[in-house]
């Protein structure tokens, strides 16, 4: 899977877990949307880390194209894997 992917996919589980917080939330059943709100924090997160790759490579493309192929570039893009 591709990070194009995995952030579509994360995007698609944060919308599922909101909407099951205010249907929760709606049924009176605070604890389980509780433990949802968790699960959401957690797939915000996983968004936010797959956004800075996404962004480290867009860098390190941008970079290449301009002729500046620096190891320093490569190795944390590599990291961001």
């Amino acid at each position: 899977m591709n990070l194009d992917e995995q952030i579509e996919r994360e995007i698609r589980c944060i919308e599922d877990l909101a909407d099951e917080i205010r249907m929760l939330a709606r049924k009176g059943q605070i604890n389980l949307a509780k433990q949802r709100e968790l699960d959401l924090h957690n797939s915000l997160d996983q968004l936010e880390k797959h956004h800075r790759r996404s962004k480290l490579w867009s860098t390190a493309a941008d970079l290449k194209l301009q002729g500046k192929n620096a190891k320093v570039v490569k190795k944390v893009v590599e990291m961001a894997r």
